[in-house]
């Protein structure tokens, strides 16, 4: 037996790799500088994207990108990835004005929440414990999504948001909207989770050498199963903070968003096989797919076509983070 195996666990060669904080992302300046370049070239475009108002605007609607790309990103860090997020969207949306109509916008809200930790928790009990592939597991549950949205909905949701809830999408305190805060203070919260504490060392651990991480004494299985359930709980807030905006759910709300939260990520730094980035470069990663959307409706350019531009982001990205890494090594 190697005389290294009887060491602490902290003190292995490699347990120090994978414990350290590589949750520094020096690169993330690099991102918001070009979300201003492009931000300044839609306002070229056209002149009234410089606007307060605009500005305003393409940030609320950014949060709601940013809250659902909350758990992708948690999810990337360890090397997996959740496809069903776009769907766990649209069911808490439908839930939160179904249930409203029917027990009341505060039972909604806990039954919504609920749905979301519980679907999230399947998600990461498969990926973890059955050993199903990440893609495999979220793709199956994305496809039984949709079908219990369907059943529940009758093809047909209704009801409306909730008044507290229109107020927390639309309003604002102190010249400041209630959705930017609420994306504000789970963005300081998710930072703070990946950048200071022992969960966030966990997840990069895991997702930097998995076999690394369990030799130092992590419960790979437990963290993997609690970042698939804070996904769900993030896509159903996500879901819900869409109905308070748009007063209103309808059939494949969140079918969109899919790619978009996928893109967000990969733009703002994080790797798609784990282990390196973060959720500061996801906010400006969410920015960024807005104001092209600005740009492309600009073009004119269909729903269909937007899709391609975000597929085709993601593999330039990926292609241009390859490159880094084969120079670096």
């Amino acid at each position: 037996m190697s005389t290294d195996m009887l060491k602490p666990a902290s003190t292995r060669p490699g347990a120090a790799g994978a414990l350290a904080p590589p949750f520094r992302h020096t690169g993330v300046w690099k991102i918001y500088a070009a979300t201003a370049g492009l931000y300044g070239i839609s306002g070229i475009m056209q002149p009234q994207f410089f606007s307060a108002d605009h500005l305003i605007q393409l940030l609320v609607i950014s949060s709601f990108l940013g809250i659902l790309a909350m758990g992708q990103t948690l999810v990337i860090l360890t090397g997996g990835i959740d496809l069903s997020v776009a769907y766990m969207l649209n069911l808490g949306a439908v839930i939160m004005t179904q249930a409203a109509s029917d027990y009341g916008g505060g039972t909604a809200a806990i039954i919504m929440v609920a749905a979301g930790i519980a679907v999230g928790a399947l998600n990461g009990l498969g990926v973890a414990y059955l050993k199903i592939s990440p893609i495999i597991m979220t793709l199956a549950m994305s496809s039984i999504l949709k079908s219990v949205t369907y059943v529940y909905t009758d093809g047909n949701p209704k009801g409306a948001a909730p008044d507290w809830l229109r107020y927390l999408g639309t309003g604002s305190v102190f010249g400041i909207k209630l959705a930017l805060l609420v994306w504000l203070v789970f963005a300081a919260a998710i930072v703070l989770l990946l950048g200071k504490t022992t969960f966030g060392r966990k997840v990069y651990a895991i997702g930097t050498n998995p076999t690394v991480s369990h030799l130092s004494g992590i419960h790979n299985k437990r963290v993997l199963v609690l970042v698939y359930t804070l996904s769900g709980l993030f896509a159903v807030l996500a879901g819900m903070m869409s109905v308070g905006f748009y007063g209103l759910s309808f059939l494949g709300m969140g079918d969109t968003l899919l790619l978009p939260s996928i893109a967000a990520v990969v733009i703002g730094g994080t790797s798609i096989m784990g282990g390196r980035g973060g959720y500061a470069g996801t906010i400006a990663g969410a920015v960024i797919l807005y104001i092209l959307m600005s740009i492309l409706t600009l073009l004119d350019m269909r729903d269909a076509g937007k899709q391609i531009i975000y597929g085709l982001v993601i593999l330039v990205v990926l292609f241009l983070y390859g490159r880094a890494k084969t120079a670096r090594s």
